[in-house]
């Protein structure tokens, strides 16, 4: 079944708004809605269910740095019974999102990305910078390295389906 609607699932804010930077502003992502719900420590309601349109794609973006997949599991039983989804994606982001920013930028270190103080205060500049794309681009952000790698256990079982969701960079 084809989809005609794309719904991502991430973790928290700054998630949320740097996948609405690669869908718009750098087009690196497929457009879609983008909705807060942390997957690895939370399981879908019966009203969030509902509220999917029929044929959906559902995208799940969530970090591998904790060691809980069973609402994961849970949660993706959940999606293959639903009606409205015609494909689940996961994206397991190995570690966190800070780490998948480095692999896929010339920095060393996050705190370089948006020249933040303190690793504690990356999350905070992340949601306030109003030039995030063009920080991006600054530090040669590359869509093929964001989101590459497998995850280690327990996650090894998930699929790194990012593949899904990126557009062709050529």
């Amino acid at each position: 079944m084809k989809s005609n609607f794309v719904q991502y699932y991430v973790e928290g804010e700054d998630e949320e708004k740097l996948i609405n930077i690669l869908k718009t502003d750098l087009e690196t992502i497929r457009p879609g809605k983008v909705q807060k719900l942390n997957v690895v420590e939370r399981e879908f309601t019966q009203a969030r269910l509902i509220a999917l349109r029929p044929r959906t794609m559902v995208v799940l973006v969530f970090d591998t740095d904790t060691g809980h997949v069973n609402i994961l599991n849970k949660n993706l039983e959940k999606l293959k019974r639903c009606s409205a989804v015609s494909e689940i994606v996961t994206i397991p982001q190995v570690l966190n999102l800070e780490d998948e920013l480095v692999r896929s930028c010339s920095i060393k270190g996050i705190v370089e990305l948006l020249d933040s103080k303190t690793k504690e205060e990356f999350k905070s500049d992340l949601i306030r910078v109003t030039n995030l794309a063009a920080k991006l681009r600054e530090h040669q952000f590359d869509i093929d390295q964001f989101w590459g790698k497998r995850p280690n256990s327990p996650y090894q079982h998930v699929e790194n389906m990012s593949y899904k969701v990126k557009l062709s960079t050529q």
